[in-house]
């Protein structure tokens, strides 16, 4: 639902290129007529960046408080208040943005913070119901449908957007917020908090899950504070990878659409289908990263090693890629294919990240969880205003989009030297059970 917008925007307002004469774009092949469209919001570059940013505000802004909120309630309760609240909002997005753009900019602050329990709820069930053993995979599979989700959402909207039915860009809000009340309702009904708790497993499945999870029923060693916290140096090092990892990844999610809508003069229906391209990959590489260490982990390489060895490289990788974004020139798909090399190894740095945080804090993990996804969603709060800076004056030039391009993939291989240097994989002293 959040990512819906990136691509919407393109149809909600006046194609800033289409004022400009064709011969004026690098880029501009496509046929004038269909690439044209006048949607009904005259925003400048600078208010979409705030529209893109806005989510991000009250996510970042809420993520501690919405990690203890799910640590006190549970993460079942705190799912489902994510999704059903952001839901509602989603329906009502066309409304807001029909009144005016600062109606639209507070819903999406409150909408991200209603949404921002969400990913430190998801931590919190699989510490209950993950085994120790398979936590790298476990977190892929139950984190990939935000993968699947864009990869289904992008063409759909795409498509959605250029009919004329309700104006086109407002079904998407509408179906997907539809879909999300449902999905909540039976959430809310269906689940299980813990495995004791469940109806569907033996005893000794039962048993199993509580000896061997990574969140064992005994209590913390010591209580959190705000001294241990800022003193972890294990936490740096994962809000450093989250920074390097990050930057790149949300640039493309947040302002791929505008990229080649811009640049390319792809039409909307076009550019949906093209957006899915790289989330597919991103896919691939996030749950295949994710195997190839839980099977190399204990066997060949020791747990430390093979993170640090998957993240360093892939690192690499995915900058090395990201150097050569619009070095295709005027070939859109060869642009997409370069951009979705970037993502996969992108990703496989981002499926190390979260089963990392679940190792040091298995005690904790709401509130730490809500730290590390402040430092992640800063940086996508962010990206809009990064790519506006390079840019700005200049949407339809290649040339000043990699330049932010450029920027990521510089920071993420020093960021990605750094997490190697401080990375752990082991419970933080105070983060132990009372036993060990």
């Amino acid at each position: 639902m959040r990512l819906s917008l990136s691509l919407a925007i393109v149809d909600m307002t006046k194609n800033l290129a289409d004022e400009k004469n064709a011969t004026q774009f690098e880029c501009y092949f496509y046929n004038k007529t269909s690439t044209k469209h006048k949607g009904p919001y005259d925003w400048t570059e600078d208010t979409q960046s705030w529209v893109l940013s806005a989510f991000y505000y009250g996510y970042a802004g809420f993520m501690v408080p919405g990690g203890m909120l799910a640590d006190r309630i549970g993460g079942k309760r705190a799912l489902f208040m994510a999704v059903f609240g952001s839901a509602i909002l989603t329906l009502l997005t066309p409304l807001f943005a029909s009144i005016n753009v600062y109606a639209l900019i507070t819903l999406r602050i409150v909408e991200g913070a209603l949404e921002s329990p969400f990913f430190t709820a998801m931590a919190i069930l699989i510490n209950k119901w993950c085994l120790k053993s398979e936590n790298t995979i476990f977190v892929a599979i139950t984190t990939s449908g935000r993968y699947l989700g864009l990869i289904i959402m992008q063409p759909i909207t795409g498509y959605l957007c250029s009919l004329s039915f309700l104006g086109g860009w407002p079904l998407g809000f509408y179906i997907y917020g539809t879909l999300a009340v449902a999905w909540s309702l039976i959430w809310i009904f269906l689940i299980n908090e813990s495995p004791q708790e469940s109806g569907f497993l033996s005893e000794q499945e039962k048993n199993m899950l509580i000896n061997y999870s990574i969140k064992s029923e005994n209590k913390a060693k010591d209580s959190l504070s705000l001294r241990k916290i800022c003193s972890c140096t294990p936490l740096y090092g994962l809000c450093i990878a989250e920074l390097g990892a990050g930057l790149n990844a949300c640039i493309i999610m947040n302002c791929l659409p505008m990229f080649l809508s811009n640049v390319f003069g792809v039409d909307i229906q076009s550019n949906g289908l093209l957006n899915a391209i790289p989330f597919a990959v991103s896919l691939l590489g996030y749950m295949l990263s994710s195997v190839l260490v839980d099977s190399l982990r204990d066997k060949i390489l020791s747990l430390k090693t093979a993170r640090s060895a998957i993240f360093f490289s892939s690192a690499f990788c995915a900058a090395v890629a990201g150097f050569f974004i619009t070095s295709a020139g005027c070939r859109p798909t060869l642009v997409i294919f370069v951009i979705s090399i970037n993502l996969f190894f992108q990703s496989c740095c981002g499926s190390q990240i979260s089963p990392n945080l679940m190792e040091l804090f298995p005690n904790y993990t709401g509130v730490m969880y809500g730290i590390l996804n402040t430092v992640a969603n800063s940086i996508s709060l962010i990206s809009p205003y990064v790519v506006d800076v390079f840019t700005k004056g200049n949407i339809e030039s290649s040339e000043h989009w990699q330049h932010a391009f450029n920027l990521a993939c510089v920071l993420t291989i020093i960021c990605s030297i750094i997490y190697v240097l401080l990375i752990r994989v082991t419970p933080v002293e105070w983060a132990k059970d009372e036993e060990d």
